[in-house]
């Protein structure tokens, strides 16, 4: 019987520290599970929402061609972006983010509640403490994500560099940004999301990794954007 129970104490032992290796080197497997079954499910949600947002701008590209309204395409596409943050709701899926220096392609939901965040990265809004808006809008866009576990998409967010490319992927258009800098902050400092001239993208993480005491904060500008409806 004893030797029963140390074999089960060696096995357990063993798997432990398989599971603190894993976590050390590549970030918790476990939750990461969660994590990717979540993103399946929102991906199929925001495939259904691309398909809406598609038929919706060819819808208005028909109506406008009818009625010969030239309009001006940075209010038509500021009207579009502003109907579909009208329907946002907690931890609904609004776009996809890519980061190719990262190898990150990955759904963004809206909020940064613990419970959104073990879905993916969540975009900071009203509820998040720090309202920010969506791409498009030519405001600030925050995004935040975890290094450590639930697939943990921004584990790697120190190895941006200046100049590297990230796209933000919507239902109503693609937009693309380019790194210009990056920011070590306090957990609770909030000048990171502070406006500028210009669409700003905000990505945070927690640092140093297994501690939340401080944010590695990156910085991307607006560069280029493709909007579905070409006369917006």
């Amino acid at each position: 019987m004893r030797r029963k129970i140390g074999y089960v104490l060696l096995v357990g032992g063993i798997c432990l520290l398989a599971w603190v290796g894993a976590t050390l080197t590549w970030g918790d497997p476990v939750t990461s599970i969660y994590t990717s079954y979540e993103q399946r499910g929102l991906s199929q949600r925001l495939d259904t929402l691309q398909h809406e947002w598609a038929a919706r701008a060819q819808r208005d590209a028909a109506i406008r061609s009818s009625n010969t309204v030239l309009e001006n395409a940075k209010a038509a596409r500021r009207a579009r972006v502003s109907a579909f943050a009208a329907g946002l709701r907690e931890g609904q899926p609004i776009g996809r983010i890519s980061i190719p220096r990262l190898q990150l392609s990955i759904v963004v939901v809206q909020g940064t509640s613990e419970s959104n965040l073990e879905k993916g990265p969540g975009h900071y809004d009203a509820a998040s403490g720090a309202n920010t808006s969506l791409p498009g809008l030519g405001g600030v866009v925050g995004i935040a994500g975890h290094r450590t576990t639930y697939a943990h998409p921004f584990r790697h967010i120190d190895d941006l560099k200046a100049g590297d490319r990230i796209t933000l992927t919507m239902p109503y258009g693609t937009f693309r940004y380019t790194v210009y800098a990056h920011k070590i902050v306090g957990d609770h400092d909030w000048s990171i999301l502070r406006k500028t001239s210009f669409e700003k993208l905000v990505l945070s993480a927690c640092h140093p990794l297994y501690s939340a005491t401080h944010r590695w904060v990156v910085f991307a500008r607006l560069t280029g954007s493709t909007s579905l409806d070409p006369a917006a």
